[in-house]
């Protein structure tokens, strides 16, 4: 029963996660406060994560107060799902409010139930009794069962009960048409987004490198975090000097290339999120049969085989900022490895001279991994 909320929860988290938190355009089409920056609604992802179970798990009891208390964990569990919802409809501007949701009887029916018999079981006004409420014993697993004395039946004996798979069923029902609404909302936004993904697609090979860089602060900002100097002045210082040394026209090329493939992969991506989930159907056909040929393995692993040499183990290592006696280890094993390669011999010289300038290090060392292909 819980599987389908926790499939579109799910959904919610991921744009959350890799659109709305990352992008100021996303962010810009909901109602992101300063109270929402601290991500709080991260935490309300995790509080639906952590209480599904409580909802959807009607688990055995041995007592009548392990069965209250059940009972109680279910009631309040539904009862703060239902305040995050409502918080959500608020965070991205779905034009729903409380008003709203208490007409819904999917929301005020479970709601009435959590209301008298958990959060209010004595309630007054103005001094004067109300109500009041106890559990009952007789509702077993299957119903929640309480007792009621209220002003309005002149306080006579009533027993209330509530099957808890109405009461489960209806939560579900609620959950999934107010995730539907947001969902609806977030894929508009993700529409906008698209767009604007595809225009500056087409603008990349018509705009100057430093328009190019602007648009992109404005719509597409991550891409700045792709490398170690993909801040806009450490580019910027780069572009100027793209035709002095190969290693600077490379990492711009690199920084072209990592756009491109990012606003391709982040629109598919974007596509994705909403296509149908594809069903897989078990199919009767059987596993083949696998025939080894023991004899021709055996002959194949006895015979030694030469490793292709590999260089992303010291690349990893000077790829952070090392100190000279770690850059000398570690470069010392690779300038070993490429003792024939002009190019790495001489970028690592760069690198080591320059071991303390973050755009002439990171320069040198891309064009490093260009030439060993290890990009």
């Amino acid at each position: 029963m819980k599987e389908e909320v926790i499939v579109k929860l799910e959904r919610i988290a991921d744009i959350w996660n890799h659109f709305i938190w990352e992008y100021d355009f996303c962010k810009r089409k909901i109602k992101f406060t300063p109270d929402v920056r601290t991500n709080y609604f991260g935490a309300i992802l995790g509080y639906f994560q952590d209480t599904f179970d409580i909802i959807f798990e009607n688990k055995e009891t041995e007592s009548n107060s392990d069965r209250f208390s059940n009972q109680i964990s279910l009631l309040q569990s539904i009862y703060v799902q239902q305040d995050f919802i409502e918080e959500s409809l608020i965070i991205f501007k779905c034009g729903i409010d409380k008003g709203d949701l208490k007409k819904d009887s999917n929301y005020f029916i479970n709601r009435d139930i959590r209301n008298e018999l958990v959060g209010h079981p004595i309630r007054k006004y103005k001094g004067d009794i109300i109500s009041s409420c106890l559990f009952g014993y007789n509702g077993g697993k299957g119903k929640i069962v309480y007792l009621r004395y209220h002003k309005d039946n002149n306080f006579k004996f009533e027993s209330m009960e509530f099957p808890i798979s109405e009461i489960i069923e209806r939560h579900k029902d609620f959950l999934n048409k107010y995730f539907d609404k947001i969902l609806n909302k977030l894929k508009r936004i993700l529409f906008d987004f698209s767009k604007e993904i595809e225009n500056l697609e087409n603008l990349i090979d018509n705009k100057s490198f430093d328009e190019i860089l602007t648009i992109s602060k404005i719509f597409y900002e991550s891409i700045f975090k792709y490398d170690f100097i993909y801040d806009q002045e450490s580019l910027k210082k780069v572009y100027a000097k793209k035709d002095e040394h190969k290693r600077y026209q490379n990492l711009i090329d690199k920084f072209y290339y990592d756009l491109k493939s990012s606003l391709k992969e982040k629109k598919e991506y974007a596509i994705e999120l909403f296509e149908p989930k594809k069903e897989f159907k078990e199919t009767n056909i059987g596993i083949p049969t696998i025939n080894i040929n023991f004899e021709k393995t055996t002959k194949i692993n006895s015979l030694e085989k030469e490793r292709p040499v590999t260089y992303h183990y010291e690349l990893g290592k000077i790829a952070t900022k090392r100190t000279p006696m770690d850059f000398e280890f570690f470069g010392g094993c690779l300038k070993s490895k490429c003792a024939e390669n002009k190019i790495v011999l001489n970028e690592l010289e760069h690198m080591e001279l320059n071991i303390y300038n973050d755009i002439e290090y990171y320069s040198a060392y891309r064009l490093i991994c260009s030439e060993l292909k290890e990009d």
